[in-house]
């Protein structure tokens, strides 16, 4: 007989004793238990006395009953969990691997985006006021933080931040920059827009001492501005920058 044949007669007879033993009763819950847990995570937000504890309260402790995958899913409801991995290994324990969600903005006012624009939910966002806030459609959340990370490049070109955005259904965006300017985008050419911004904001902020409380760029050559109750609603182009008005 081939070492071949032997290895697979081999296999052939400890399947038949184990399926002998499921049936005869010798595998039970009380047998072969899971005793031990090995965790992989960079501990944030979530505990391994949260993973622990679950784990714990799950009805079945047999090596051979008890299922990874019903396990995994409870796991993955833990606030804060993205993703989590659950494997058996001989012959008491369980591998249990986690990822936490890295939250980049709160989205709507009570949830929050990860660093891939999906939306997840947490029980308390009251520490996360530093984070920028994004309102828009949960169906467009990652496009639009993907746009929002181009965006703010471009941005901080003038020193600030963007601390706010709100994007209508039909994809139009308004920001709020860190210094409280409201910046009106609309939904077409956003980065040339913003682009002409920057090239003319140097000029644009020594207009006035006070910053602008808003700037319409919804224009084709340039671009509208209001300080205060003073309205400056002027075409801008770069035909008209030496009778004082800004361009773009």
């Amino acid at each position: 007989m081939t070492k071949g044949a032997k290895l697979s007669l081999l296999i052939i007879s400890l399947t038949i004793l184990l399926m002998a033993a499921l049936m005869s009763g010798t595998i039970k819950s009380d047998h072969w238990k899971v005793t031990n847990i090995e965790l992989g995570a960079e501990f944030k937000r979530v505990t391994s006395e949260q993973i622990r504890s679950m784990v714990a309260a799950y009805p079945e402790r047999s090596f051979f009953k008890i299922k990874a995958n019903e396990i995994r899913n409870k796991l993955k409801n833990i606030p804060w969990v993205e993703k989590v991995t659950v494997n058996k290994k001989w012959p008491n324990s369980l591998i249990i691997k986690l990822i936490e969600h890295k939250a980049v903005a709160v989205w709507n006012d009570n949830q929050l985006l990860n660093d891939k624009g999906e939306i997840f939910n947490v029980d308390s966002i009251d520490d996360l006021a530093a984070l920028p806030k994004i309102s828009g459609y949960d169906s467009q959340s990652q496009s639009i933080w993907d746009n929002y990370i181009r965006y703010s490049e471009i941005v901080k070109q003038t020193g600030y931040d963007i601390s706010e955005t709100t994007v209508s259904k039909r994809g139009g965006w308004d920001i709020f920059l860190s210094n409280g300017v409201n910046i009106k985008l609309g939904s077409q050419q956003i980065d040339a827009r913003l682009v002409r911004l920057i090239d003319t904001w140097a000029k644009l902020s020594g207009i006035h001492e006070q910053m602008p409380e808003y700037i319409d760029l919804r224009y084709t050559n340039g671009y509208a501005v209001k300080w205060n109750k003073q309205y400056i609603n002027e075409s801008l182009n770069s035909e008209n920058g030496e009778n004082g008005n800004t361009n773009g």
